[in-house]
């Protein structure tokens, strides 16, 4: 018996609500990895579809987050009619 997992990943469509998602899964254990995290030491792994969708809705959420700021310009004082 071994004490390490050596995973058999195949590439599988995950279909949540009309989402689809191309990612790996692990045969034996089914695990699913997230797409964007990848295979290995910091990878993310998750048992159902949904909790994949959850996690790539963080994603998506963390990158809305970042704000691009424009110059920001001084209004124009108005004319003092005389």
């Amino acid at each position: 018996m071994s004490l390490q997992w050596d995973p058999k990943w195949e590439e599988v469509v995950i279909d949540v609500e009309g989402i689809r998602v191309k990612a790996l899964q692990d045969r034996i254990t089914k695990l699913i990895a997230c797409p964007i995290c990848g295979v290995g030491d910091r990878a993310s792994y998750f048992f159902s579809p949904r909790d994949l969708i959850n996690h790539l809705f963080a994603h998506t959420s963390r990158a809305q987050r970042i704000q691009v700021v424009a110059p920001t310009t001084e209004p124009e004082e108005e004319e003092e009619e005389e």
